[in-house]
């Protein structure tokens, strides 16, 4: 009897009641907007650094633009499989700071690595992308695979 009186007492005694009572966090922001406040949330600067990336999807093929203001054309690795794209930046600073006065020279080095996997819904050639990089705008182009069509006897 006592077990049964515990596990009652654990129970909202009236569950719409207690519904309600989130209500404030729903007016703030709207559920619809959900995701979006998730994204933000992930934008924040105490997460790893990120950039931006837009997919523009045509009949024949991806094309996936990413802003990399910044970044050298030699720091951008692209990887293609079967129905996915990775861009990996990856960076590395070097600086060195020379004191005369005490004849000591102090080294400092950083190494930044930074990737986006962009999934496709249909698989891709892999051998056919192609990449251009211009003013910090890297646009790639990865043509669809084509199905075979099969006909019905």
């Amino acid at each position: 009897m006592a077990n049964e009186n515990s596990r009652k007492s654990n129970l909202p005694e009236d569950p719409i009641k207690e519904w309600f009572n989130f209500a404030p966090l729903f007016q703030e922001r709207p559920f619809r907007n959900l995701l979006e406040s998730i994204d933000e949330l992930f934008q924040h600067t105490y997460f790893k650094p990120r950039f931006k990336v837009k997919v523009q999807e045509e009949e024949d093929k991806y094309i996936v633009y990413a802003e990399l203001p910044g970044v050298r054309k030699n720091q951008i690795h692209i990887h293609t499989m079967i129905n996915r794209l990775t861009i990996t930046v990856k960076q590395t600073e070097m600086e060195t700071i020379e004191n005369d006065k005490t004849q000591t020279t102090h080294n400092k080095q950083s190494y930044t690595q930074v990737s986006r996997t962009i999934p496709f819904y249909q698989p891709v050639l892999e051998k056919q992308t192609k990449a251009t990089y211009r003013d910090g705008l890297l646009t790639v182009i990865v043509p669809k695979r084509k199905g075979k069509m099969i006909e019905i006897e």
